[in-house]
């Protein structure tokens, strides 16, 4: 498997509110399209992009577990609001971040 994909994994500062950057470069991950979802907004259909991040398993990855909403990815200039975090079966082999891109 390969982990080739840049990824910048940011948390948010809670006094101050900024975003700061988890490590001093980027992880790498395989990406990959999630299935597809519908929403609604002002009456038209919604499509948001959500990406599946997979990650090898490291101690910096295990905080989003608690505090998912603390943290956004930026892959490929956009950012992704994280919507789920698993470390399957809590093996601490890989960790798949389900990311939804931030609808402006």
């Amino acid at each position: 498997m390969t982990y080739d994909k840049p990824v910048v994994l940011q948390k948010q500062n809670e006094d101050t509110e900024c975003w700061e950057n988890v490590g001093d470069r980027p992880f790498h991950a395989r990406v990959n399209k999630t299935g597809g979802s519908q929403s609604f907004a002002a009456g038209a259909d919604q499509f948001p992009a959500r990406l599946n991040f997979d990650f090898r398993y490291c101690q910096a990855l295990e905080e989003i577990r608690y505090q998912p909403e603390l943290y956004r990815l930026i892959y490929r200039g956009h950012t992704f609001q994280v919507i789920d975090y698993d470390d399957y079966l809590e093996q601490h082999k890989t960790v798949r971040i389900v990311g939804k891109l931030y609808e402006q």
